[in-house]
C-alpha cells in the first residue's frame, strides 16, 4: 500500500504541474487586446489622413482660385488705367469689378491662412498618430513572439508531464485512481497532500495522533478529518 500511496502522491504532483502550466497557457497574452487597439488606432490614422488630404485639396483649390482672381484683377486694372478706356460708364464698371475682385482676393487670402494653419496642425497630429501606430505594431509583434515562445515551452512541459502521468497511472490500483479523481474534482484539483509535522498542508489543520500513527504504518489510505484529502506521509 505504501508504494501505491507514493505513486498517488507522485500523480498529484504531476497533475498539479499540468494544471499550473495549463493555467499559465490559458492566461498568456496572445496579443488579441493589443491587436484590437492597433486596428482602432490605424482606423483613426486613416480618418485623420483623409481629413488632411481634404484640407490640402481645399487649399490647392483656393490657391488656384486666388491665382485666377489676381490675374483677372490685373487684367482689368491694366485695361481700366492703360489709356484705352474713354467711356466714363465703362471705366466705372471696371473699377467696380476691380474692387469686387480685390475683396474676393482678401477673403481668399484669409481662407488660405486658415487652411495653412489647419493643415499644419493636422499634419502634426497625423505624424503623432503614425508614431502611435508604429509603437503599437512593435509591441504587438513582441507580444506575439513571446506568446508563441512561452506557449511552445508550456505545451512541451504539459506533453512531458502527461507522458509521466500515463506511466504512473498504469501502476496504480484502479479503485484508488477512481477515489483520487473524485476527491480531486471536489477539492479544487488537490486530492493528495503532504503532512508537515502534524499539519495537513491542504487545510493547515492539525492531524490527530491516531491518524498520524496510521500514516506512519502506511498500510491504508488515510484522509484528513477536516478537508477529506488523502494524506501522504514521507520525504
Amino acid at each position: 500500500m505504501k508504494e501505491q500511496l507514493d505513486l498517488l502522491f507522485e500523480l498529484q504532483q504531476i497533475d498539479t504541474s499540468i494544471d499550473d502550466a495549463s493555467k499559465r497557457l490559458a492566461g498568456l497574452d496572445d496579443g488579441s487586446t493589443k491587436r484590437e487597439e492597433l486596428e482602432q488606432q490605424r482606423a483613426e490614422l486613416a480618418e485623420m489622413e483623409a481629413t488632411l488630404k481634404q484640407t490640402d485639396s481645399q487649399q490647392l483649390d483656393k490657391e488656384l482660385e486666388l491665382e485666377s482672381t489676381e490675374e483677372e484683377r490685373a487684367q482689368k486694372w491694366s485695361r481700366a488705367y492703360g489709356g484705352t478706356i474713354s467711356d466714363p460708364k465703362e471705366l466705372a464698371s471696371l473699377e467696380k469689378k476691380i474692387e469686387e475682385l480685390q475683396r474676393r482676393k482678401g477673403k481668399l487670402e484669409d481662407t488660405l491662412l486658415e487652411l495653412y494653419d489647419n493643415s499644419e496642425q493636422q499634419a502634426a497630429k497625423v505624424e503623432q498618430q503614425r508614431e502611435t501606430v508604429e509603437r503599437l505594431a512593435k509591441e504587438l509583434e513582441a507580444t506575439v513572439e513571446n506568446f508563441e515562445r512561452v506557449s511552445a515551452e508550456l505545451e512541451a512541459v504539459i506533453g512531458e508531464a502527461q507522458q509521466q502521468r500515463t506511466a504512473v497511472v498504469e501502476k496504480l490500483d484502479e479503485k484508488l485512481l477512481v477515489d483520487y479523481e473524485n476527491i480531486r474534482e471536489k477539492s479544487g484539483g488537490l486530492a493528495v497532500v503532504a503532512v508537515s509535522g502534524r499539519l495537513c498542508t491542504g487545510c493547515r489543520v492539525s492531524i490527530s495522533v491516531m491518524l498520524l500513527e496510521e500514516l506512519e504504518k502506511g498500510k491504508k489510505l488515510v484522509r484528513c478529518e477536516n478537508c477529506r484529502r488523502i494524506l501522504h506521509y514521507g520525504e
